[in-house]
């Protein structure tokens, strides 16, 4: 009888532990304020909704915004499986997709060509150089044919805020999903034309998968952004 009594600590602790490891690896922390994936979702909301109204002032602010965060290759994440190389004719977006581009410049340049106060600002946009120090996203790129799923897995700190930035082209319909290295779901956006963001803070030092999934009728590129 002693004997049974003293399994009885061993036997909760290996339930308990158990139990944590079921737990989704989220913390309810609220975090921090957004980061640089956050300003480049914006602007790229901005940029979507600028070339669809012609409107050379919100085009101005995407471009403003997604100027101003450095760009950095995402060192650990690995994509599973690599991509694959599609169709040789299928052609990219007719349209500029990347605000912080040549093309979406040149596209603002006409648009203000009747409006000298913009061209100014315009003028002004395109001479500036960074002052200081920019804050920094981490950036990776693939493409996936229609109807198509693909994995990326990374690490992630625990008690640091995470962000995960879903970048398409234009008219793309991709959908964004986060799972822990239990496979219990942290953050899903559905699929959808505008960019997707997730923002989590792990509770714990772990691996995360990321499942970008294309709901349009044809090949989609793509920018995963992070922090």
């Amino acid at each position: 009888m002693p004997r049974r009594l003293a399994l009885i600590p061993i036997l909760l602790a290996l339930s308990l532990t158990s139990a944590q490891a079921l737990e989704p690896n989220l913390s309810m922390s609220s975090g921090s304020a957004p980061g640089a994936p956050s300003r480049l979702v914006l602007a790229q909301r901005l940029f979507r909704q600028a070339s669809q109204a012609g409107d050379p002032v919100l085009l101005l602010a995407a471009i403003r915004l997604a100027r101003g965060v450095a760009l950095r290759p995402a060192p650990g994440w690995k994509k599973q499986p690599p991509a694959e190389t599609g169709p040789q004719d299928r052609q990219g977006p007719a349209e500029p997709h990347d605000p912080a581009s040549p093309e979406a410049l040149a596209v603002l340049q006409g648009l203000v060509a009747d409006d000298p106060d913009l061209q100014d600002l315009v003028y002004d946009l395109d001479a500036q150089l960074p002052h200081g120090r920019l804050p920094v996203a981490t950036v990776a790129s693939s493409e996936l044919d229609s109807e198509a799923t693909e994995t990326w897995r990374l690490p992630l700190s625990g008690s640091v805020t995470a962000e995960i930035g879903l970048l398409g082209d234009n008219g793309s319909l991709l959908g964004l999903m986060v799972s822990d290295d239990s496979g219990a779901v942290v953050c899903r956006r559905p699929a959808s034309a505008d960019p997707a963001l997730c923002r989590f803070t792990p509770a714990r030092n772990g691996f995360f998968t990321i499942l970008i999934s294309n709901a349009g009728p044809g090949w989609a590129r793509y920018r995963l952004v992070g922090n």
